[in-house]
């Protein structure tokens, strides 16, 4: 960042706080300690993501009576703001929260119920909202800028994909997570696992078209949400794979089947950067996959 850049980002910072301690004279302790974290978090002065201490805290209140106050906090500092930075941290935050809940393990109590993720997106309709982003005060903020817009669009279809399963599509490498899972899914009927399986892609292609990463100096936000796409990007894989078997098991004729694999087809190339975070499930994926056309 440049150096007026630099010191306005430090004034808008110190400008936040000082209305945070205004705005929380006589509240909660907890209250101010979110809205705090939320703007440690997401600071103007700084080119690096979140730091791990504050996603943590604010992570922390997934599961609690602050959930609510603190996905609208994140929220409302995303639509208000024009700093391109800022903006690519609430995402971040936001993505975090998502991902934080975990609903692969024992029963499906969780799954379609409301929750944080009603509060971001429901029944098709996307709070996630940007405003006009001053995206040319520095190179950082030029290379960053067309990450933002990719990056929403991206959550968006993390989002849906969440309404359809009825859960964020986070599945671990965990024998007992995805045994449940392939249970869950043998008992939803083929037109539901089509759908599932539709929606699934569609985040595939969405990484696919992602913008050109940033040669030179490391853009490290946008490395962070990287490593944020990867991990659902594994996760995603895992849970196309189990749907597939069963689609496998189900019919021997796979006509149904070829639009969506030719999708998955013209995605792969795109996608061979991360084949080393998973090389025997890509090795397997890719194989179910052929197997599946050329039948």
């Amino acid at each position: 960042m440049g150096k007026f850049t630099t010191l306005s980002g430090i004034l808008k910072d110190k400008a936040s706080q000082v209305k945070l301690n205004v705005v929380h004279l006589g509240s909660s302790g907890n209250s101010k300690t979110i809205d705090k974290a939320i703007l440690k978090a997401t600071t103007h002065s700084s080119n690096k993501p979140p730091s791990d201490k504050y996603v943590k805290c604010i992570q922390s209140t997934v599961k609690t009576r602050y959930c609510p106050q603190t996905i609208s906090a994140i929220m409302q500092r995303l639509r208000v703001t024009m700093d391109v930075c800022v903006a690519s941290k609430c995402l971040i935050l936001i993505h975090n929260m998502i991902k934080s809940e975990n609903g692969y393990e024992g029963e499906d109590v969780l799954r379609g119920t409301d929750s944080h993720r009603n509060l971001i997106y429901n029944q098709g309709e996307s709070n996630l909202k940007l405003n006009n982003l001053n995206v040319n005060s520095s190179r950082f903020t030029r290379e960053l800028a067309p990450w933002v817009q990719w990056y929403k669009g991206y959550l968006n279809i993390y989002l849906c994909i969440a309404e359809v399963l009825g859960v964020a599509p986070n599945i671990k490498e965990k024998f007992e997570e995805k045994r449940l899972e392939t249970q869950r899914v043998s008992s939803y009927t083929t037109d539901s696992i089509f759908k599932q399986v539709y929606f699934l892609v569609n985040l595939f292609e969405h990484i696919s078209v992602r913008p050109e990463t940033p040669m030179g100096k490391p853009n490290i936000i946008v490395i962070r949400m990287i490593g944020l796409m990867e991990q659902d990007y594994i996760s995603v894989m895992r849970l196309i794979k189990i749907r597939f078997e069963e689609l496998d098991k189900r019919t021997a004729d796979h006509a149904e089947l070829i639009p969506v694999l030719v999708r998955l087809e013209k995605c792969r190339e795109s996608l061979r950067e991360f084949r080393w975070r998973c090389e025997h499930l890509d090795k397997e994926f890719w194989g179910l996959v052929l197997k599946l056309k050329d039948n």
